[in-house]
């Protein structure tokens, strides 16, 4: 049985660390083709359908959210941020929605200065594709459309690593 202890919670924050670590020095090491190819997806969202094929030659991040997810919630400032810091370098943000109740959503995202687009997955279709087994999972892919690193969970303190790996992927785009 496990404890909620103040040594328990900081040996599952070092294990987080090393894991996200990992994540991205394991997909810093390969060859693109050794990277698969991000699951194509079609999805709803206010104005049209967003098709993932439609955002090849460009950086994607993709955020699968829900709005009972505070974490998730805390994500959206940082996504904002990036999205207009790199814009101009041809990196596109698309956060899935999960929520079954469309409502929940459009209330958190009405809130919110969102300047990326919002997709809508209440059957959670694309989610079971990716994976997903936390909340908020996020994927980076790479302009040639393979999935290059995986997130899950979002802290402060994990930021500025998530911003290395878009640059970096920005960066091999013009190479």
């Amino acid at each position: 049985m496990y404890q909620n202890s103040p040594a328990t919670h900081s040996s599952i924050l070092v294990y987080l660390r090393l894991l996200l670590i990992f994540t991205i020095t394991a997909a810093s090491s390969k060859a693109w083709s050794d990277y698969p190819d991000a699951p194509e997806f079609i999805l709803q969202s206010d104005k049209n359908n967003i098709q993932l094929a439609d955002y090849k030659g460009k950086v994607v991040y993709i955020d699968f959210w829900a709005s009972w997810c505070r974490p998730c919630k805390r994500s959206f400032p940082w996504m904002i941020e990036m999205k207009e810091k790199y814009a101009d370098r041809s990196l596109e943000i698309i956060a899935i929605n999960l929520d079954e109740n469309r409502t929940q959503a459009e209330d958190f995202l009405n809130s919110q200065s969102i300047n990326f687009q919002i997709a809508y997955d209440p059957e959670e279709e694309v989610a079971r594709r990716y994976g997903v087994d936390g909340m908020p999972s996020s994927y980076l892919i790479d302009h040639k459309g393979k999935l290059r690193v995986r997130y899950t969970g979002f802290w402060n303190r994990s930021k500025d690593d998530k911003e290395k790996a878009i640059i970096k992927l920005l960066d091999e785009m013009q190479n």
